[in-house]
């Protein structure tokens, strides 16, 4: 009887880890699919977008955009563009311009 009970934990057990596998590996090749699109390279700013989405679409090292706005990096969920130019009480038009041209001065 222990036998049988052993036996029926490590089968769960090897079931749920390659259900872990399967759902990471699928999200994996879904971002890898994403970033590999053309379309989703060298964008423009836009509003809906936040600083990580264009450091990963313009290939700039991770954290770097914040900084260089004069923006420190806070906890939680990221903010957009739009976001962020509410909270510096400024024009959505001029940070995303000031966001652009940030991103050309780092680009190597």
């Amino acid at each position: 009887m222990r036998h049988r009970t052993t036996r029926r934990a490590l089968i769960l057990v090897l079931a749920l880890a390659l259900i872990a596998a399967t759902v990471i590996g699928v999200r994996t090749v879904r971002h890898a699919l994403y970033w590999a699109d053309p379309a989703h390279r060298n964008v423009a700013p836009e509003a809906w977008m936040t600083l990580g989405y264009l450091e990963r679409s313009h290939h700039l090292p991770h954290h770097s955009l914040g900084p260089a706005l004069g923006l420190t990096p806070q906890p939680g969920e990221p903010l957009s563009l739009e976001e962020i130019a509410e909270l510096r009480g400024e024009p959505l038009a001029q940070l995303l311009t000031e966001v652009d041209a940030v991103i050309e001065a780092q680009k190597p």
